[in-house]
C-alpha cells in the first residue's frame, strides 16, 4: 500500500508558521522558529500566513457557539453558529427566530460578532476537546 501521498498531506498542514485568522483578536502559532545551532544567531521564521489559503487546518470548529447578526431586509437577526461541516467547511448558523441556515466562511466572517474577550482562551479550547471525540472512540475502542 503507498501512502506517499497521505504522508506529504500531513507534513504540509503540520508545517510551522504563523496564521492570521480574519475577524479574530489572536493568531495561532503552529510549531516552532528554527533553531540555530549557534545561540547568537536567530533564523527567520515564516511569516503571517492567511488562514483562507491554508486549508488543511482545522479551525472552524472554533466557531461553534459564536454569535452572529445578519440583516434579512429591513431587520437584524440574531443567531449562533451550531455546527462546522468538516467535508463542505461550511457552518451551521440557527437564528432566534428558529431559521437556520448554512454559510461559507466569507458569509460568515460578515455577521460574525467580536469574540468576549472576557473568555478566557483556555475555557475555549476546554468546550472544543470536549466536544471532539478522542480517537480511541472514533476506532471504537473503550470510553
Amino acid at each position: 500500500m503507498d501512502f506517499s501521498g497521505k504522508e506529504n498531506d500531513v507534513e504540509e498542514s503540520l508545517s510551522p508558521g504563523v496564521f492570521d485568522i480574519p475577524g479574530e483578536p489572536a493568531v495561532v502559532i503552529n510549531g516552532l522558529p528554527p533553531i540555530s545551532s549557534n545561540d547568537d544567531t536567530f533564523l527567520p521564521c515564516p511569516v503571517v500566513i492567511d488562514a483562507e489559503s491554508h486549508k488543511n487546518i482545522d479551525f472552524g470548529q472554533l466557531f461553534e457557539g459564536r454569535e452572529v447578526r445578519k440583516l434579512f431586509e429591513d431587520k437584524y437577526y440574531n443567531g449562533k453558529v451550531t455546527k462546522f461541516d468538516e467535508e463542505t467547511g461550511w457552518f451551521r448558523v440557527k437564528y432566534e427566530d428558529g431559521d437556520d441556515e448554512d454559510l461559507e466562511w466569507h458569509e460568515l466572517e460578515e455577521v460574525l460578532q467580536p469574540l468576549d474577550i472576557n473568555i478566557p482562551l483556555e475555557e475555549v479550547v476546554r468546550k472544543i476537546i470536549k466536544k471532539k471525540p478522542s480517537s480511541i472512540e472514533k476506532f471504537g475502542g473503550r470510553t
